[in-house]
């Protein structure tokens, strides 16, 4: 017998259901189906697909420490669950 389901939260749902009681023992063979997800695409496709846009400005990308947060306080820290 063959069903046909997909993984939901990490387990496998049959489409239909089957008058099976728990504690049977399955066998689920992975199929690889014909889906765009699988095929491989350049980062414009993805870019365009996703509607990232690139960055004018590469400092926009520059973190800074927040004025209220003590780096030394974090250094300790750091420090200290090193041990």
């Amino acid at each position: 017998m063959t069903y046909h389901g997909h993984i939901q939260n990490g387990v496998a749902v049959l489409d239909t259901p089957v008058p099976l009681p728990d504690g049977t023992l399955v066998r689920i063979e992975i199929e690889r189906m014909d889906s765009a997800f699988w095929s491989n695409k350049s980062i414009d496709e993805l870019a365009k697909e996703q509607g990232v846009q690139p960055c004018a400005d590469p400092s926009e990308l520059a973190g800074d420490w927040p004025p209220e947060e003590s780096i030394d306080d974090l250094m300790a820290f750091v420090r200290e669950v090193r041990r």
